[in-house]
Parts: structure tokens; C-alpha cells; sequence
């Protein structure tokens, strides 16, 4: 279904988006970034996305509540957006008219009419009002380029909390991996040493050879020396999500005691309540952000046009001065006064006509910029389903090896200690279990990350059949 999508969605992008910017007032942003509807899920609900962390206050949708409470780049986003919203008021608050109003009091000294010097004193109040009309849509496009910063700025906020939230518990499901990881090489060590153990008993019984006691050695040796390597990635997998949950760097040995929670299980994902490509791309809010930062481009566009223009500015005053206090707001004291004025800077040299090319090459760099965050989100939609597909059906593959190689392995034992085959046999069984069980942990985790992904794409909570 994807695929489909994109000869007909981007086919339409193009269309519109080739035609040159109109030269005029007239501008409209282009129809396919008119505003979407708001997700309805996202960040917030994807702790659900585990069969085990369904419930609103399971541990999977604590972390994402815990990371988008404190996390400091989201905090940072916040205060962009509203930094972006109060200039969106400003620029708002340029088409209307402005008044003002002031006092003053003076006292100087100078020569009368017959040429005595004498001190005057000068009392004043009034009001001024200004206005400069919007002849060419100059102050409303900057009011829209504006409120369009404002709606990026929203969204690239929506974006970073569903990318910080699908990274955090991709870094749990890690965490836990590497958790179970560890678990099954400490538990494989105690079993290689009791075997050395035994080995090590058939030698001075007579009965085994020193190759078989230096192979079981060597075996014990290579499994010590993986566990540090994984309790310092889980070290450093808990540090990085720590970091993410805004909290101080916790004690990697003590964590290392915790009891270990369950491997995560992925809910099954019914392909039928997906939503439709459509449904994406209206959805995600990093497609949402470059088609908002598309239309502000182009507002930005009509100002540099409007600014090549005259400009018509009224102004208009009221007002009372007088040499005494006391008559104030006498008829005799009272001054007004409007104007209007045109001015027009027909003679720059090129430098207005420059800043529109400029601007309008803005506008192409965002159109294009929109387009591919478009075909970003189809990719990333075709990418995790197939992920997602075949981590399933690696995950149960491996499963079966798995057992099959325990089965082996438990086989080769009864065989050696019955003396029928060799510890060489025995050695390899052993080999062999260990790799399908820490490969069966890491496509486990991979499957979990791979539904992440999926929903992280989608934008949206999604749910079993």
C-alpha cells in the first residue's frame, strides 16, 4: 500500500510545487501544506507498545512519562516554542494601529518680545496614534510567516518527544537484553566449571587426557572474559538512559544487583489498523513541521515582494500645552494634528529585488526540504514493517535452535559421562548452547526495538487485532 503512495502523493507535491511564487499580493502557501490535524497518539502512549506494559502505570509507560517530564532537550524545546509563540503575538500585533500617550513639563529662559530675558514654564499632555496600511499584505504575511514559525516550533517539540521517547525504551529493552545477556553467560560459566571440574577428575582418575582438561580451561576462560564486557555495555546503555530521563548517573554496580525484569514482549501488530499513508503523512510531526517551515518560507517570500513597494503610514495627535498647569484642557491649550505620508525607495540599487530572489530561493530549499521529509516517512514505514516481519520470524527460528541445541547439549553429557563419546563432542554441544542462547536474547531485543520503530514511524499508538 505504501509504495503505491508515492508516485500519486509526490507526483501531486511536484505539480504544485513547481510553479513559480505569484509576484503579488494574491500569494497563497501551496494546498498540500494546509494545516493537519494534530495526532491523536504518539509519544505519550508508547509504553503500550509491550503486552506487558499496557496498563497506564506500567514500568514501560512510566520511563516515557518520567522522560518526557524531565528530560532537558524536551524542556529546551518547550522554551523555543514558547519563544516562538510570543514573537508570533509581536508580529501579530504589527497591523494594528499603535497609540501612545505622554507628559511634559520644561522651563527655559530666553528674550521676551521686547528683548528682556525672562523664564517660561511649559506644561504639555497628549496622545498619538499611528498606522501604516497594509497596501500590499506586507505586515499579515509577516504575522502568518510568524505563526507558521510558531507551528513548526510546536511540532519539531511533538517530533523530539516521540523520538526521545521511542529512544528511551529502545535503551530499556537494550538494557534488559544485555541483562539477560549477562544472566545466561554467568549461569553457562557455572556449568563450564563444574564440567572443568569433572574433566579435572577423569584426568586423575586416569580416565581423561590433559587436551581435555586445557579445551574445558580454555572454554571457561573465553566465557569470564565476555562477562565484563557485557556488565560495562549494560553500564553504559544505563547511563545513556539515564541521561535521557534527566536524572544524575546512577551506580552501575548496584543496578547490576537489581532483580532483572522479564524480556519484553511486543504486542502483535494488525497490519488492517494501520493507519493508511494518507493517515502518515497527515500524522508525523516531523512531515508536519517542514510543510509548516514550507508555508512561513513562503510568507517570508510575499514580504520581501510587499517591501519593494511604497508604504502609506497615518499618524494623528491630540493635545493640550500650555504655561500653566491650570489651563490644561482649556480650549485655548488644545493641539491636534493628522498626517499621512508615502514613502517609496524606488532607487536602491537591487538590494530589495535581491532579498525577494533570496528569499523565494528559501521558499524552494524548504518546499524541498518538505518533500523529503515526506519520503523520509515512507521509508522509515516500509523499513520497520519489513524489519518488524522478519525479526518475527527470526525470533521464532532462533527459539527452535535454541532448544535444539540445549536438547544437544544435555544429550552430549549423558554420552560423555557414559563414556561413549568424547569431551571434544561435549565441548562443542556446550559451545554451540551458549551461542544460540545469546543470539536468541539479542533477536528477542531486536524484535522489541523493530516495533518500536514501527510505531515511531506511524506516529501512533498501535494496537492488537
Amino acid at each position: 500500500m505504501l509504495t503505491r503512495l508515492t508516485p500519486l502523493a509526490l507526483a501531486l507535491l511536484l505539480a504544485a510545487c513547481a510553479a513559480p511564487l505569484p509576484p503579488g499580493p494574491q500569494h497563497l502557501a501551496p494546498a498540500q501544506f494546509a494545516q493537519a490535524p494534530a495526532a491523536q497518539t504518539g509519544a505519550a502512549t508508547m509504553g503500550a507498545a509491550f503486552a506487558d506494559g499496557a496498563g497506564a502505570g506500567s514500568p514501560w509507560q512510566g520511563l516515557v512519562d518520567e522522560v518526557l517530564a524531565n528530560n532537558r532537550d524536551l524542556r529546551a524545546a518547550a522554551a523555543r516554542l514558547r519563544q516562538a509563540e510570543a514573537l508570533a503575538d509581536a508580529a501579530g500585533a504589527q497591523r494594528l494601529p499603535s497609540v501612545g500617550a505622554g507628559a511634559s513639563a520644561s522651563r527655559q529662559r530666553a528674550l521676551d518680545d521686547q528683548g528682556k530675558p525672562r523664564s517660561f514654564n511649559t506644561f504639555g499632555l497628549n496622545a498619538t496614534a499611528g498606522w501604516e496600511i497594509d497596501l500590499w499584505g506586507r505586515a499579515s504575511a509577516a504575522a502568518q510567516a510568524a505563526g507558521h514559525d510558531a507551528q513548526s516550533a510546536a511540532l519539531d517539540r511533538d517530533a523530539a518527544q516521540l523520538s526521545l521517547a521511542g529512544a528511551a525504551l529502545d535503551l530499556q529493552a537494550r538494557l534488559i537484553g544485555l541483562g539477560h545477556r549477562l544472566a545466561l553467560a554467568r549461569e553457562a560459566l557455572t556449568v563450564q566449571q563444574q564440567l572443568l571440574g569433572l574433566v579435572k577428575a577423569r584426568v586423575n582418575a586416569g580416565r581423561g587426557t590433559a587436551l581435555d582438561q586445557a579445551r574445558a580451561e580454555a572454554l571457561v576462560a573465553q566465557t569470564s572474559a565476555s562477562v565484563p564486557a557485557l556488565r560495562n555495555a549494560a553500564c553504559l546503555t544505563r547511563l545513556q538512559l539515564d541521561l535521557l530521563r534527566g536524572q544524575p548517573p546512577a551506580d552501575c554496580d548496584r543496578a547490576d544487583s537489581d532483580p532483572l525484569p522479564a524480556m519484553p514482549e511486543p504486542r502483535l501488530v494488525s497490519l488492517g489498523a494501520l493507519p493508511d499513508p494518507a493517515a502518515l503523512l497527515a500524522q508525523r510531526p516531523d512531515v508536519r513541521a517542514a510543510a509548516a517551515r514550507a508555508e512561513a518560507a513562503a510568507a517570508r517570500a510575499h514580504v520581501a515582494w510587499a517591501a519593494r513597494w511604497p508604504s502609506l503610514g497615518l499618524t494623528g495627535q491630540i493635545g493640550w500645552s500650555a504655561g500653566h498647569s491650570g489651563d490644561l484642557f482649556k480650549s485655548a491649550s488644545q493641539v491636534h494634528g493628522i498626517a499621512a505620508a508615502l514613502n517609496w525607495n524606488f532607487l536602491d540599487f537591487g538590494a530589495r529585488k535581491a532579498e525577494e530572489a533570496a528569499a523565494r530561493a528559501g521558499y524552494e530549499a524548504a518546499v524541498a526540504n518538505a518533500e523529503q521529509a515526506q519520503l523520509i516517512a515512507l521509508q522509515d514505514a516500509q523499513a520497520s514493517l519489513s524489519t518488524l516481519r522478519d525479526t518475527e520470524q527470526q525470533a521464532a527460528a532462533q527459539a527452535a535452535a535454541a532448544a535444539a541445541t540445549q536438547r544437544a547439549r544435555d544429550l552430549a553429557l549423558k554420552r560423555y559421562e557414559a563414556g561413549v563419546t568424547d569431551f571434544y563432542a561435549l565441548l562443542s554441544a556446550e559451545q554451540e548452547r551458549l551461542a544460540a542462547g545469546d543470539a536468541l536474547i539479542q533477536v528477542q531485543a531486536a524484535r522489541a526495538a523493530a516495533l518500536l520503530a514501527v510505531h515511531k514511524a506511524f506516529a501512533a499508538r498501535l494496537t492488537a487485532p
